[in-house]
């Protein structure tokens, strides 16, 4: 089994060590290999809305040495984990910069085929408040790529650093990150079903990538998927 990991920046401690808990507890069930990507080191471009991605493909990115290696990361995984922790009330600038890399996999656009089947887990911790933010905004984006099994853990950790978290909510931590890692690896080729959204979501662009002012290389990519014919990404 192979997971994608993508941190939301590189100071090792609250996130870094939660996702640590749930790597731990995935090494239990399976034999897993780890790909993990450290935000802004991975990824350390601004999307610049040069919309390449859009009307050439995402190959045309003019940062595709980073994004090219993280799209096909996404796409041999079985499932993905998104690890940001909270910075003023929402995700890291870096793992917003990743996500705005990725809208060319939107259903409305280009969307991968494999995630339809795959399972997400969202994970942020902080100090104070605001993971409901930071996993709702990740959760938008992955979404609209066409996921329908997504598992989310918030965590307030009451600290900045991991040594300084109370035994007490430190052990509250883990029974939470242990219940949300079964859930998590449960759910990975489990044929996962697309939500009603997704549904809706890829049947209204199954009309719109039909019309005569649709984006050429968007249609042609919905084409030559089988999409426009009645092929299904989840089948």
């Amino acid at each position: 089994m192979k997971i994608c990991i993508i941190y939301g920046n590189e100071r090792r401690e609250n996130t870094y060590n939660t996702v640590k808990i749930i790597k731990d507890e995935l090494k239990t069930k399976d034999d897993i290999e780890f790909e993990e990507y450290f935000l802004p080191k991975d990824m350390p471009k601004f999307c610049n809305g040069c919309f390449n991605c859009f009307y050439y493909g995402k190959e045309k990115c003019p940062h595709s040495e980073y994004t090219l290696k993280i799209y096909n990361s996404f796409k041999s995984a079985d499932g993905i984990i998104f690890a940001s922790p909270t910075y003023v009330m929402d995700v890291t600038g870096q793992m917003k910069t990743l996500l705005d890399h990725f809208g060319h996999m939107y259903i409305v656009h280009m969307p991968m085929e494999e995630m339809f089947k795959k399972s997400v887990f969202i994970v942020s911790t902080t100090a104070g408040t605001g993971t409901k933010h930071v996993i709702n905004t990740i959760k938008r984006s992955v979404k609209y790529w066409g996921v329908s099994t997504i598992v989310e853990c918030g965590l307030n950790v009451r600290s900045t650093k991991w040594n300084d978290i109370s035994e007490k909510n430190k052990e509250k931590c883990i029974k939470k990150l242990k219940i949300k890692s079964n859930k998590f690896y449960n759910s990975i080729g489990n044929n996962n079903r697309p939500s009603v959204f997704v549904r809706i979501m890829f049947n209204t662009f199954i009309k719109v990538h039909k019309m005569d002012n649709a984006i050429n290389i968007e249609k042609e990519y919905w084409k030559n998927k089988g999409w426009l014919d009645g092929k299904k990404p989840w089948k």
